[in-house]
């Protein structure tokens, strides 16, 4: 997940760089950078290890640094620098669908919003249509996405996130380019609230997948795209993030992205003392120096299992454990 957690930084690295008014190509650099992170094909930390950050589209020497420290320390020290050089709350305003960088600048120029709640008030006062370029259905569509904002920092019960889970799942599982389907996150392990909604699936067509996901009719936003993955906020506010998985990893994946984070810890600590490595893409054989390289992707001599869940924990010297225990 730690992948996710770059995305993210820099993501967010580019929205600030963009309402300081710095240079909009560095400001999409950070962006292409989060968006090909966000859908690689291997395990993030195996590129670094190889020393092949800089295979990824979009990544130098600079960038490759800052994945390095994030990787080490959880955070990164440019980042922590550059949030207090805006107001706090105005990375907030970012994720509101349909405040993009220039309105939440624009905003804060002219009204001084630092705060989600500020630009609500000055949207239901009419201040905002005061401003230049600012019309009727913009101020209509700002506070949409502010109550889809809203919603979406809440947690839903298990009930109602497994019924908006399944208006997802069920077209789906129809799909004939769909090999497997199935709900992972702590909705998998059913806890009694949940938070976003995580879908795993199996197919040799994920760009068909991902394509059939986002003409659902439940779709409000789509928030991120990529050649595996792909994020949506529903109509109803809820944040649902479908992966695409080769079938011989559908099973690490599933344990993987069910969680909990301290259940994956205690695997990986288990795997390390059978001289084994397991992540998302499946368990495999520590190689011998000069062997072939960790984690490669089509790497089939340090390539033990993946396929089912079953054959992952056996290969731990585990019985199954069952979600709701993780």
């Amino acid at each position: 997940m730690i992948s996710k957690t770059i995305s993210e930084i820099f993501r967010a690295i580019a929205k600030i760089l963009e309402i300081k008014g710095e240079n909009v190509f560095r400001a999409r650099a950070y962006e292409r950078a989060a968006r090909n992170i966000e859908s690689l094909s291997e395990d993030i930390q195996d590129l670094i290890n190889e020393n092949r950050l800089n295979s990824i589209p979009g990544v130098g020497s600079d960038l490759a640094q800052k994945i390095i420290e994030i990787t080490k320390t959880g955070k990164l020290k440019f980042f922590e620098e550059l949030k207090r050089s805006i107001p706090e709350g105005l990375l907030d305003l970012l994720r509101v669908p349909s405040v993009g960088p220039k309105h939440a600048k624009l905003f804060y120029d002219k009204l001084k919003v630092k705060s989600v709640q500020e630009l609500e008030e000055f949207a239901r006062k009419g201040k905002l249509l005061e401003l230049e370029g600012i019309k009727e259905k913009t101020v209509e569509n700002i506070l949409k996405g502010i109550t889809l904002f809203k919603k979406g920092r809440e947690r839903m019960d298990l009930a109602s996130a497994l019924k908006a889970a399944d208006e997802f799942i069920r077209p789906l599982k129809k799909n004939p380019y769909a090999r497997k389907i199935s709900a992972c996150g702590s909705l998998r392990r059913m806890r009694e609230t949940v938070g976003d909604i995580d879908i795993l699936a199996v197919s040799a067509y994920p760009d068909k997948i991902i394509d059939a996901f986002l003409r659902l009719p439940s779709i409000k936003d789509v928030g991120a795209k990529g050649l595996t993955k792909t994020s949506v906020i529903t109509k109803d506010g809820i944040k649902i993030d479908l992966r695409i998985v080769e079938e011989k990893s559908f099973g690490a994946a599933m344990i993987y992205f069910t969680g909990s984070k301290n259940f994956n810890i205690k695997l990986r600590q288990l795997a390390i003392k059978k001289n084994l490595k397991i992540n998302e893409y499946g368990v495999f054989k520590v190689p011998s120096v000069g062997g072939p390289a960790l984690g490669a992707k089509d790497n089939k001599e340090n390539y033990l299992c993946g396929k089912s869940e079953e054959e992952v924990f056996t290969s731990l010297g585990l019985q199954f454990i069952e979600p709701e225990l993780r």
